[in-house]
């Protein structure tokens, strides 16, 4: 069996880890204030969904560039940049909140806005582990440390978030989350990135470098079955904040305090499988796929059942057998 806390013995990931942490309890508590802020005002699932669209759309179109950006420039600045960003807009939501300026409109904005900041984050977040640790055998590792921690705060958030919603309103989650990115800003002033980007790409340019990378994949048969899972997975599951709110609103008739314990459910699950695979190891291509196929079936049963506990259940094991296969392909 191996030590789960195996790559907070290199100081550099300890530092970032720990700083990382806070922020992502407050990122949290924002992705359930948001989507519980836009069913609110407008007990529309449709204009909730453009909502989640306007912050998945620049993931989606700046994606596929972030591997040669992150090539060309200092990653820990683009980190930095990022973090920066999506304090801003939290900071933004949180004003509006509190003075009850906000409207569809600027709301759809400030999504999107976030989207960019987001866009830059998470590729980055994912890049600069292997520059933080001394051995890179301690990878899966740190990966799988990484999603632990994440989905903690995926129980942790949005639990109180909805105590937070049900007693002060949603502002005060908006405005914990601008302060919790203090953790990961401050963090980034005392860590050393080994490889902060070689200028490579400036000289390849970001087309060719772009159509290089999907060559290697297109030839390599387990990085092409990996990146179509990754695809699927990615179009159908993770809406929670859509289905999920939406579910809970509008179908059970949970308050803002169910609705946080349902994420929460999601998020136990999804910590025990982030555990799972930092104990035991990533999973290999066949069980990677026997794991999304079963996802699929437990996430549609949330839909299908009218109980509360049942469907936080099915959450649970959504939430499983998600993280075990994200984190198996992104380890592989």
């Amino acid at each position: 069996m191996k030590n789960p806390f195996l790559s907070l013995k290199y100081s550099n990931f300890r530092i970032y880890w720990i700083g990382m942490n806070l922020s992502l309890i407050g990122s949290w508590m924002q992705s359930i204030a948001l989507p519980w802020l836009v069913l609110s005002i407008t007990a529309d699932a449709f204009k909730l969904s453009l909502v989640a669209a306007a912050q998945f759309v620049p993931t989606l179109l700046f994606t596929p560039f972030s591997g040669v950006l992150l090539d060309k420039f200092d990653r820990k600045k683009i980190l930095l940049f990022a973090q920066i960003g999506m304090a801003l807009v939290a900071s933004i939501f949180a004003v509006m909140s509190f003075c009850e300026i906000y409207s569809f409109k600027k709301i759809l904005s400030l999504a999107f806005a976030s989207g960019i900041f987001t866009s830059l984050d998470a590729p980055t977040r994912q890049s600069i582990i292997k520059d933080l640790l001394d051995e890179p055998q301690s990878l899966p590792n740190a990966i799988a440390l990484n999603s632990m921690s994440f989905n903690v705060a995926r129980i942790v958030g949005p639990a109180l978030a909805g105590v937070v919603m049900a007693l002060w309103g949603v502002g005060f989650c908006f405005l914990f989350n601008a302060l919790s990115f203090t953790g990961i800003i401050v963090s980034l002033f005392f860590i050393k990135i080994s490889s902060p980007g070689s200028g490579t790409a400036s000289r390849a340019g970001a087309l060719s470098s772009l159509r290089a990378g999907v060559s290697y994949i297109a030839h390599k048969r387990v990085l092409s079955e990996l990146m179509l899972t990754v695809l699927v997975i990615a179009t159908l599951v993770p809406n929670y904040n859509v289905t999920i709110s939406a579910l809970a609103k509008l179908s059970l008739g949970a308050d803002e305090r169910s609705f946080g314990y349902l994420m929460s459910a999601l998020g136990g699950g999804a910590f025990c499988g982030a555990l799972f695979i930092a104990i035991f190891g990533k999973l290999g291509p066949r069980k990677i796929w026997l794991c999304a196929l079963t996802m699929g079936l437990s996430l549609a049963l949330v839909g299908a059942v009218s109980s509360f506990l049942w469907a936080g259940a099915c959450l649970a094991l959504t939430g499983f057998l998600f993280v075990a296969t994200s984190s198996s392909i992104n380890s592989t």
